[in-house]
């Protein structure tokens, strides 16, 4: 139940994104929330192939919103959900301010995974300088968002995660 949640909020997330990229005049401005879902679950011990799988969803499901080549952004999320998971288990810092830096710097490193394959495969060096300007502005944008988005996984898990005290099922 809660990885269905957690793709549909994803998605959500996705439409909600490609609405502001394409009401918004510039290119700059439009953040990666999914990408926050899939950090989020990197940085709150989530279990690994479960994460992996919902990563690999959401990724595709990027993929197919964003017309890019298949498997691009699937790579990436997943490999960010590795490479967060790991920062997870080396640092132990919380609050709103930490999940804006560690969201800028990951969202750069995804970036440069992004930008790292496509020149693999497209070899068109000049598309990658104009894009190279966009990264960190994106990743600004996506840090920002952050906290919202990790606020709102919050509030999915109180809702999707059932307790059991004194012989009774809650929620919350």
């Amino acid at each position: 139940m809660q990885s269905v949640a957690i793709v549909l909020f994803g998605f959500v997330l996705l439409v909600v994104q490609s609405t502001f990229a394409h009401i918004t005049p510039w290119d700059l401005a439009v953040p990666n929330a999914s990408l926050a879902v899939v950090l989020y679950m990197g940085l709150h011990d989530y279990n690994l192939s479960k994460g992996v799988l919902i990563s690999f969803v959401l990724g595709y499901l990027m993929d197919v919103f964003a017309g890019s080549p298949m498997g691009l952004f699937t790579f990436v999320t997943v490999a960010v959900f590795l490479i967060s998971r790991v920062a997870a288990l080396r640092l132990f810092l919380q609050g709103w301010i930490f999940e804006i830096i560690l969201t800028f710097f990951l969202t750069l490193v995804a970036s440069a995974l992004m930008l790292f394959v496509r020149a693999l495969f497209d070899q068109d060096f000049a598309s990658l300088l104009t894009h190279l300007k966009i990264v960190v502005s994106r990743a600004v944008v996506t840090a920002l968002v952050a906290p919202f988005v990790f606020r709102g996984m919050t509030w999915l898990e109180r809702v999707t995660t059932r307790r059991k005290i004194g012989g009774k099922v809650l929620r919350g």
